[in-house]
C-alpha cells in the first residue's frame, strides 16, 4: 500500500512539474514578443539587410511572422493548458 501511494505522489510530483513547465514555456515566449516589440533590433536588420540581396518588405514580414508566431504559441499554450486543467476539475467536482 505505501507503495503504491509513493507511485502516485511520484506521478503527480511529474504531473505538476510538466504543467509547471509548459506555463513558464508560454510565459517564455510571450516575454520573447514583448521584448521584440519594444527594442530596435528588427530596424537594425532592416537597415543591415539593406546593403545585401533582400530589401524591406521580406524582412518586415519575416520578422514579424516570428514575433507574432511567439505570441500566439505563447497564448495558446496558456488558454489550452488553462482550459484543459479547468475542464479537469470540473468532471472530478
Amino acid at each position: 500500500m505505501a507503495n503504491l501511494k509513493l507511485k502516485m505522489t511520484l506521478n503527480l510530483n511529474k504531473r505538476n512539474s510538466k504543467i509547471i513547465r509548459l506555463y513558464i514555456i508560454s510565459l517564455f515566449f510571450i516575454i520573447c514578443y514583448f521584448f521584440l516589440e519594444n527594442s530596435n533590433i528588427i530596424s537594425n536588420l532592416v537597415q543591415i539587410s539593406e546593403k545585401g540581396r533582400y530589401v524591406g518588405f521580406p524582412i518586415f514580414f519575416l520578422t514579424g511572422l516570428f514575433k507574432y508566431g511567439l505570441l500566439v504559441i505563447g497564448i495558446g499554450i496558456f488558454l489550452i493548458l488553462s482550459f484543459l486543467l479547468t475542464r479537469e476539475k470540473l468532471k472530478n467536482s
